[in-house]
């Protein structure tokens, strides 16, 4: 009994670890150290304290505290790291759940002294089930989905700010006499920012420039923190300050150490006789590489050849990149911090100095380089038969842009480099389909660029086509990244693996309901043929892209872990990130556990890597610094779209009009997309058309009407709208109805009841701008496409209390 009740307290210890992540129960063991002879009464503990409440057992077998336990050992104490709303209100998530951890919200009065990303302690105000309002609710479905509303979330409130993790913040400088101040730019952050006049640079900023400052000390809510300041941006409206100030926001690094510099320069320009040795030459073979036209950092280079008998063979090679990132070399500790290259809209910060990821490391054409390759071979129905990884040298023969590729892929002719590129697609379209036979969810998504002047100003906005090209590439990557991942996981080698958990069944209900209001009937959504059926339903339909937005917000975030544990999206049992090393550190440090595992005899330096306990901090920081990116690409692209409209609304001799879709009815107004760039906005009710009685709100039928003359607009119709109000600052983008193709027609009830106009169906948008949301960093399930405005005006002083 000693035995078991000292068992009992050492995994309650390491449940409730600051860096624990969910475990099994064989992980469990190796992490406690438990003899094989003594993983019985492990197990006898384990269903003790999941009988007691103590533990919760997840999906796969994965062992978490309980709340109630997280409670008693923390004295009612959550330890999680928050993230701030721009409305001030906040974010945290119990760390010790894991993945499967609930958000917990945080008001703006209770954030205390914590800024966005701190690592904070927070004590649980009173439950859900607490507010009288849920009694009447009779449902008890209904009132469970409630309970766990915005309305009546459960709620916290920060005790103590355990470490900062950003103090760093961009503001105004303001200069008031002899006292010197930054006035911050968001709602999530404080007031202003006191400075002390004898640290100020020299020569000072002017007053109104940007400026980045740091905060040194926050005693309290009630008083301003006092700071210093760092580096002058520049006017607000000097051209690049804006982006500049994105990437000081998110803490972006935009030089490399000496150090990490001084290493790259002794690295050869070119590969030598000795940097081949030992590897396969595929020089002479004609394989190539297909990008956007404007990249510079080619990573993968493809081949498929016919076999006799029927079936293909596939090389997939990948740029050596360990080879010249040795482990522990600060060129190595900069790409760990670093995380990944991130794409912002007028620039690159990349994980590599360029001279690796633009040159050497680069598969660029008619010079030689290192690779990796993954050598597949499949029988004529596109089944796997065969797998083997080489370490390769090769010499690309040529490099087409995806619109080359697309050409070739439509031609008939006998030209070599086509008759290759349509081999290529035969099979690439035959494993396409069979993917998504076998579960794979199609949840293509628009990517719209926007094109700047040499000043950074938008001039155009130009939607990208995911066409057979990017397809083709895309699905070479999956099976490649597959099969690795199972490799490393046969072998039981520590990695890292890519990881999209099992949505939550409640969310999946929520969507069910979701659909219903569009006219879509499906059963139980936690079978994943149900899914694919309601994508099938919406395909073509004018909701169709809200439907996959609101299928996005019900599935997990995709994220990296040292567990296997499959991805759902992809429908895959295996995978991994290892097609991108020159700009992802997982794909990398994948890349060295596969050497290790193709060269068991080599000195193990070049393939030294970290072991579980390590690996798996490694993956946690890079799932925030992947976020991070995501944030700071879409911030910087969604400032350029707004930019692009205001110069539309200042510019009233030639106002340009769109199509635009009804995708939502609020009183408010309507909630229109536009068709070609997928972009959000708002029609007031103020900027509807123009009738003798105005705009009447239906909420039955959720539409609004107009009497004379006569309209409708209800979700699915399709608008033709003017940009009428552009709000940088607050995100504002306002529409104005100049036709709709819903004028002077009767509502429509939907089958099944509901009430709301029901949709028209229409064919598919030809050569649709698409992006695949599960592969390479795109992988964002949780990622609103447009961002609703709010009516809560904008004050500039006046935010104490709303930080």
């Amino acid at each position: 009994m000693k035995a078991k009740e000292e068992l009992r307290k050492k995994v309650l210890k390491h449940l409730k670890g600051a860096n624990y992540e969910p475990e099994n129960k064989s992980e469990l063991a190796r992490a406690l150290e438990v003899p094989s002879k003594e993983r019985k009464l492990l197990r006898a503990v384990l269903t003790e304290l999941e009988d007691d409440g103590r533990v919760k057992q997840l999906k796969k077998g994965l062992f978490v505290l309980s709340k109630k336990a997280v409670a008693s050992e923390s004295g009612g104490e959550i330890v999680g790291t928050i993230r701030f709303q721009e409305q001030g209100h906040a974010f945290v998530a119990d760390e010790s759940q894991g993945q499967n951890a609930r958000w917990i919200l945080i008001p703006a009065k209770h954030t205390g002294t914590a800024m966005d990303r701190d690592r904070v302690s927070i004590a649980l105000d009173r439950a859900p089930e607490e507010k009288p309002w849920l009694k009447h609710i009779k449902d008890p479905e209904r009132r469970k989905r409630a309970a766990g509303s915005g309305r009546d979330r459960q709620q916290g409130r920060v005790v103590k700010v355990l470490e900062r993790r950003n103090a760093t913040v961009v503001g105004i400088f303001r200069q008031r006499k002899k006292f010197s101040y930054v006035q911050p730019d968001g709602m999530a952050l404080p007031t202003s920012i006191e400075l002390k006049r004898e640290e100020l640079p020299d020569p000072p900023p002017r007053d109104g420039e940007k400026v980045v400052a740091s905060v040194d000390s926050w005693e309290s809510r009630d008083a301003s923190p006092r700071g210093r300041v760092l580096r002058v941006l520049g006017p607000p409206d000097a051209p690049g300050v804006d982006i500049l100030s994105i990437i000081h926001k998110h803490n972006l690094p935009l030089e490399f150490p000496e150090g990490v510099l001084a290493e790259v320069e002794g690295v050869s320009d070119t590969v030598s006789k000795a940097d081949i040795e030992g590897r396969e030459d595929w020089r002479d073979r004609p394989v190539f590489t297909i990008d956007p036209k404007d990249a510079k950092d080619f990573d993968d280079a493809i081949l498929v050849e016919k076999l006799d008998g029927g079936g293909w063979e596939l090389a997939v090679h990948i740029a050596d990149v360990s080879y010249y990132v040795e482990p522990r070399s600060e060129l190595d500790r900069e790409a760990q911090v670093r995380g990944n290259s991130v794409y912002l809209v007028d620039r690159v910060i990349p994980m590599l100095p360029e001279k690796l990821s633009n040159g050497l490391c680069s598969l660029k054409p008619d010079v030689d380089r290192l690779t990796r390759a993954v050598i597949i071979r499949f029988d004529k129905h596109g089944t796997q038969t065969d797998v083997r990884f080489v370490s390769a040298v090769i010499r690309s023969q040529k490099r087409l842009t995806y619109e080359e590729a697309f050409a070739l892929i439509k031609t008939t002719g006998n030209d070599p480099v086509a008759v290759r590129v349509r081999t290529a697609w035969e099979l690439a379209s035959l494993l396409r389909t069979r993917r998504f036979q076998n579960g794979g969810l199609d949840l293509d998504f628009p990517e719209v660029k926007v094109e700047l002047d040499d000043r950074g100003r938008p001039v155009d906005l130009v939607r990208v086509d995911y066409d057979e090209s990017h397809q083709l590439i895309e699905e070479f990557m999956l099976i490649a990244n597959e099969a690795v991942a199972k490799a490393t996981k046969d072998r039981l080698a520590p990695s890292v693996y890519r990881i999209h958990e099992d949505p939550d069944p409640d969310k999946l209900n929520e969507l069910r309901e979701t659909a219903a209001t569009y006219g879509i009937r499906v059963g139980d959504l936690s079978n994943r043929d149900e899914i694919q059926k309601l994508l099938a339903q919406a395909d073509g339909m004018h909701e169709e892209h809200a439907i996959k937005i609101a299928l996005l917000r019900s599935l997990k975030r995709a994220a990296y872990s040292e567990l296997p544990v499959g991805h759902y999206g992809l429908a895959k049992v295996n995978y991994t990130h290892f097609t991108s090393p020159i700009r992802r550190y997982a794909d990398l440090l994948v890349h060295r556990v596969l050497g290790r595992l193709m060269e068991p005899a080599s000195d193990g330096k070049k393939f030294k890597t970290p072991k579980l306990a390590k690996i798996k901090e490694i993956a946690a920081r890079l799932s925030v610094t992947e976020r991070t990116a995501a944030e700071a690409e879409k911030e910087t692209r969604r400032l350029k779209e707004l930019e692009y409209f205001a110069a539309l609304v200042g510019n009233k001799g030639k106002q340009r009009t769109f199509r635009a879709t009804v995708i939502d009815v609020r009183r408010m107004g309507v909630f229109v997309e536009l068709s070609d760039y997928y972009i959000g906005g708002l029609v007031r009710v103020a900027q509807m058309p123009d009738s003798d009685g105005g705009a009447r709100f239906d909420p039955g039928e959720n539409a609004f009407y107009g009497r004379s003359p006569k309209w409708r607009i209800g979700v699915g119709d399709e608008l033709e709208v003017t940009v009428a109000r552009v709000d940088i600052d607050q995100q504002f983008l306002d529409f104005k109805v100049v036709g709709s193709s819903g004028q002077s027609r009767p509502a429509r009830k939907r089958s099944g009841g509901g009430g709301t106009a029901s949709p028209k169906p229409r064919s598919k948008r030809g050569g649709a701008s698409r992006k695949k949301t599960y592969n390479g960093a795109s992988e964002q399930p949780e990622t609103s496409a447009r961002k609703r405005p709010s009516r809560r005006k904008r004050s500039q002083r006046k935010r104490s209390g709303n930080r």
